[in-house]
C-alpha cells in the first residue's frame, strides 16, 4: 500500500478517535466535584448528580476517581453476547447492532484492565483481560467478513449501515473506494 494511502487511513481513524473522545458521556459525581468545560461553558459538578461531559473529561475524571460513567460499559457478558450473535450468523449478511464506538470502547477498557494488572498480579484480571482479547477477536473476524460481502453489493441496505460501529463504516468506506476504484481502473463498469 503507498505511503499516500496510509497516510489516508491514519487521517480517517485520526478523526474519528476525534470524535470519540469528544462526544459526550453520561456521568455520575461520586467523589470531590471539580468544575468542568463543557460544550456548554463551565459547570460546577455536584457530588451525586449525573451529567453529560466530553468523554476525554469523562475518562480523566474517572480515572481520579470523581466520576463513574453511566454508560459505554461493554463488560464481559454484553461481549460475549454479541459475539454469539455474529458467530450465528456468520454465513448470513447479518450485523447485530452495536454500540457506536464499540472498539474504541473495548481498547478503552482492556487498556484500564492492562493498567490494573501492572499494579497487581490478580489472576481474575488476567482472565478477564484474555476472554476481552479473545471475544473482540471474534467479533472482528466475523464481522470483518459480513463488510467484505457487503462491498460486493452495489447498494447496502441502510439498516446495515445503521448497525455498523464507526469504526466499521470507516473501514468499509475506505474499502469501499479502494475496491471500486481498482475495479474502475481496471475498465470494468459494472460487477
Amino acid at each position: 500500500m503507498s505511503s499516500v494511502s496510509v497516510l489516508l487511513i491514519n487521517m480517517v481513524f485520526e478523526s474519528l478517535i476525534r470524535d470519540f473522545l469528544e462526544s459526550e458521556v453520561r456521568v455520575e459525581v461520586i467523589g470531590k466535584a471539580p468544575r468542568v468545560i463543557t460544550h456548554e461553558g463551565f459547570i460546577e459538578l455536584s457530588r451525586g448528580a449525573e451529567y453529560n461531559i466530553p468523554r476525554w473529561i469523562a475518562y480523566m475524571l474517572e480515572s481520579k476517581g470523581i466520576v463513574r460513567i453511566k454508560e459505554d460499559v461493554i463488560d464481559v457478558e454484553r461481549l460475549s453476547t454479541i459475539a454469539y450473535n455474529e458467530e450465528a450468523t456468520a454465513n448470513r449478511p447479518e450485523l447485530m447492532k452495536v454500540p457506536k464506538y464499540l472498539y474504541l470502547i473495548v481498547k478503552n477498557e482492556v487498556d484500564k484492565i492492562k493498567g490494573k494488572l501492572k499494579e497487581t498480579a490478580d489472576i481474575n484480571l488476567l482472565q478477564e483481560y484474555k476472554m476481552y482479547e479473545d471475544l473482540i477477536y471474534t467479533i472482528t473476524k466475523t464481522r470483518i467478513k459480513k463488510l467484505l460481502y457487503l462491498l460486493l453489493l452495489s447498494d447496502v441496505p441502510q439498516d446495515l449501515l445503521m448497525r455498523m460501529s464507526e469504526e466499521e463504516k470507516a473501514l468499509f468506506m475506505i474499502m469501499r473506494d479502494i475496491l471500486w476504484s481498482w475495479i474502475k481502473n481496471l475498465g470494468v463498469e459494472k460487477l
